[in-house]
C-alpha cells in the first residue's frame, strides 16, 4: 500500500496485496521493486524522481476498501453451477475441471471476446506472468497455469492490453479491482472473472512443501512448481517431487500460514466488491476426491450467464444453493471480514484485537516450528493441524 505523507510517497509492507500495478503506472519511473527471500516484493520509491501525482496511490487496492454489510446474506440469491470442460485429459490436467482456462481459450476462438487479460506459464520465478490474449495468439490448454499458490504480479506487463470491443480479465479480487481502473480507456465492455480467493502465499508456503517432500527450492529460484491437476484436488509437484493436494493444504491453507500480508486487510473473497461478473471455485466438502474435476461457478450478472452460455464446450449443471452452501466456507470467510479492521490498524472492539493478536502470534509460532524442523513424518503435521485455532475459537 502507497500512502502520502510529509509530502513523500510511503511504502507499507503490511498492507501490500503485491499487484504490482503501481510501478508502471508511475509517470517517472520512480517505483522499483526489489524482490524479498519470501518471494514478495518491496516496493522502493525515489523520493528525487517522484512528481507526487498520487497515481499510484490511486490505483492500489489496499487504498479506501469498505466491507459491504450485505455481503454474505446476498450470496443466497445468486446462481450456481458445477462445470467442467468436456474434454477429459484438460480437465483432468486442470486445477478443478478446466472451467477458467475454457472460457479464455473458447471465449477467444468464437469470437466472444476480442482479448483477454490473465496469466501465461514462464520458466523463470513465479512461474507465471501477465499476458494478453487476442485471436491472433491464443493460448493451448497448457500454456495457462493451474493454481499459482504465490505471489504473481499482474501489473507488470498490463501496457500490452490493446483496445478490445469486449475485453475479459481473470484475476483475484484486488487484481479485478485495479485491471478495471487502470484497462478502462481499452474496452467497450468488461467481463470479469474472479478467481475465488481467500489467502495468497509467500514462497515460504512452497518453501515448507518442498521439504515435506525431502526436496528444496533452490537459492536460485531456478525450479519447477505445478500445485494442482492429476484429478481432484490433485498433487503438489516441485522438482518431480509429489505430495497429495489434500496433505499439502492442511497447514498452509487450513492455518493461513506464509500469508501474504495485504491479503489481511481483503474481505472480498468472491471479488463482489470488486464487480466481478462470475467467480471461479473449488467445490470443497460437496465433492470428494475424483479423478476429473469440476469447478463451483457463482453468477453474479447476467453478463457472466451469457459469457457462460456462449462457451460450447462446457457442461454446466445448475445448483441449488443450500446444496453448495457448504462448499462457500461461510464462516470462515465472516470471521476473516471481522478481522480485517484490525489488520488495517482501525478502531476495533476488545473481541476483535483480541483475536487478531492471537491470529498473528498462532501463526509465528507455527511458521517457527514447522519452518525450523527438519522433514518429519507426516503425522507430526496432522497433529500440528489439531492444535486448538485461537482465531475461531474467540470468533465463534
Amino acid at each position: 500500500m502507497l500512502v502520502l505523507e510529509n509530502n513523500n510517497i510511503r511504502f507499507i509492507f503490511s498492507h501490500c496485496q503485491q499487484c504490482g500495478f503501481c510501478e508502471n503506472v508511475c509517470p517517472t519511473r520512480a517505483i522499483l521493486m526489489h524482490q524479498r527471500n519470501d518471494g514478495l516484493s518491496d516496493i522502493i520509491i525515489e523520493q528525487d524522481k517522484c512528481i507526487r501525482c498520487q497515481k499510484c496511490i490511486k490505483v492500489c487496492p489496499s487504498v479506501n476498501s469498505e466491507l459491504s454489510k450485505e455481503y454474505l446474506s446476498s450470496l443466497f440469491n445468486k446462481k450456481y453451477y458445477l462445470g467442467y470442460n468436456q474434454d477429459e485429459l484438460i480437465r483432468r490436467e486442470s486445477s478443478s475441471g478446466g472451467v477458467c482456462k475454457t472460457l479464455i481459450i473458447e471465449g477467444l476462438e468464437s469470437g466472444y471476446v476480442d482479448g483477454v487479460y490473465s496469466l501465461k506459464k514462464c520458466e523463470e520465478y513465479p512461474q507465471a506472468k501477465s499476458e494478453f490474449y487476442t485471436s491472433q495468439n491464443i493460448p493451448s490448454y497448457f500454456d495457462i497455469p493451474n493454481s499459482v499458490y504465490h505471489s504473481v504480479m499482474m501489473g507488470r506487463h498490463f501496457k500490452k492490453v490493446g483496445k478490445c470491443n469486449r475485453l475479459m480479465i481473470v484475476g483475484t479480487p484486488c487484481q479485478l479491482k485495479v485491471m478495471e481502473k487502470m484497462l478502462k480507456d481499452k474496452y467497450q465492455e468488461l467481463i470479469k472473472v474472479c478467481i475465488f480467493c481467500k489467502q495468497q502465499k509467500t514462497l515460504n508456503s512452497t518453501r515448507f512443501l518442498a521439504k515435506v517432500m525431502k526436496t528444496k527450492v533452490p537459492v536460485n529460484l531456478l525450479f519447477t512448481v505445478c500445485y494442482r491437476g492429476k484429478g481432484w484436488p490433485g498433487i503438489v509437484n516441485v522438482d518431480g517431487a509429489q505430495l497429495s493436494w489434500n496433505k499439502a493444504a492442511q497447514l498452509p491453507f487450513g492455518r493461513r500460514l506464509w500469508t501474504v500480508p495485504g491479503c489481511n486487510i481483503c474481505g472480498d473473497p468472491f471479488g463482489m466488491e470488486a464487480n466481478a461478473d462470475i467467480t471461479l471455485m473449488d467445490p470443497w466438502i460437496i465433492r470428494g476426491a475424483n479423478d476429473l474435476g469440476e469447478t463451483l461457478i457463482t453468477v453474479h450478472t447476467e453478463k457472466g450467464l451469457s459469457l457462460l452460455q456462449r462457451v460450447p464446450n462446457l457442461t454446466l449443471m445448475p445448483q441449488k444453493y443450500n446444496d453448495i452452501e457448504p462448499a462457500l466456507g461461510l464462516t470462515d470467510i465472516r470471521r476473516k471480514r471481522e478481522l480485517v479492521p484490525y489488520f488495517r490498524g482501525e478502531a476495533c472492539t476488545r473481541r476483535i484485537r483480541w483475536a487478531g493478536r492471537m491470529e498473528q502470534l498462532q501463526r509465528k509460532y507455527l511458521q517457527t516450528v514447522v519452518g525450523g524442523l527438519p522433514s518429519l513424518p507426516f503425522i507430526f503435521y496432522r497433529v500440528m493441524c489439531k492444535l486448538p485455532d485461537w482465531r475461531n475459537i474467540i470468533l465463534k
